[in-house]
């Protein structure tokens, strides 16, 4: 009788306990209320991904007004959305809306600082020759050096630091910026380009010559690749994870043609490379 006496008073204190917490937390969230936000929300998700398949398709398909327009309407059902972010400024970008493209990366790089796709696209943003008051030296290597600290296997940002250590006429560091490369990425058509220019600026021809002609050859749909990655993805030798935007492509569109080059490159080297020093001489005029 003892024992079942302090059973009962252990329950009847229990019971007193659990009555005071239900207390304290306040009433019951009613069943009605909470379906209805759970409905709720599964509509605002469900209209979400049809925005956001719809800006994608504009996207792939090369519209950009569409594109950011639907990326706005995704953003405004889900404001932390990252891709969303990151692809709203990539459109703006090539939309020629530059404060537009640095507001959405920067809104990206407050949610997550270890964005290095946001850090690389706005080094970029900020050394766009020929883009007046965007054209920022400084912060561009801070943000593509801070991009090449994140994610190290990436060669996409220290191909970057290697274009803007030849704009400014520091050759030394471009050429360890574009063996690096080349380290990770064997494959680059940029970097085997430029350090054949490096060549030819020494006056070594037949070196350069022949970095001219790898370039050429990894410039081929035919040339053999590493797995390409996407955005995003980490992995040493794979294709650059971001790619350069449209607007400021001024420096690459010396390799973008250079699939159809054919010839002798002993002949060629000189002429090409003649033209593209012409280029970097009027570019350094521009910097600030």
């Amino acid at each position: 009788m003892r024992r079942a006496a302090g059973f009962v008073g252990v329950v009847a204190a229990l019971f007193v306990v659990v009555t005071v917490l239900k207390h304290d937390a306040g009433p019951p969230a009613s069943p009605i209320d909470s379906l209805a936000v759970s409905v709720g929300e599964r509509d605002r998700i469900r209209q979400f991904w049809g925005v956001y398949r719809a800006a994608t398709e504009h996207r792939i398909a090369g519209r950009p007004r569409d594109a950011a327009h639907e990326y706005r309407r995704a953003l405004a059902l889900d404001p932390e959305h990252l891709d969303a972010l990151y692809y709203l400024g990539n459109m703006e970008f090539d939309l020629g809306s530059f404060a537009a493209a640095e507001t959405a990366w920067k809104q990206l790089i407050a949610l997550d600082p270890t964005s290095a796709r946001a850090h690389a696209q706005l080094g970029t943003l900020y050394f766009c020759v020929g883009e007046g008051q965007m054209l920022q030296p400084e912060h561009a290597l801070a943000e593509l050096e801070r991009a090449a600290t994140i994610n190290r296997e990436e060669t996409g940002p220290l191909l970057s630091l290697g274009e803007i250590a030849l704009v400014q006429g520091d050759l030394e560091r471009a050429h360890e910026l574009l063996d690096a490369v080349i380290g990770s990425n064997y494959t680059s058509v940029e970097a085997h380009f430029y350090l054949g220019y490096l060549a030819w600026k020494s006056g070594v021809v037949a070196e350069a010559a022949d970095l001219l002609a790898a370039a050429v050859r990894y410039a081929q749909p035919s040339a053999p690749v590493g797995e390409v990655a996407g955005e995003g993805d980490t992995r040493a030798g794979s294709a650059p994870m971001v790619r350069a935007p449209s607007r400021c492509g001024g420096m690459r569109a010396h390799t973008d043609e250079l699939a159809r080059v054919e010839g002798d490159m002993m002949q060629l080297v000189d002429p090409v490379y003649r033209a593209f020093d012409g280029w970097l001489e009027e570019a350094r005029g521009s910097l600030p």
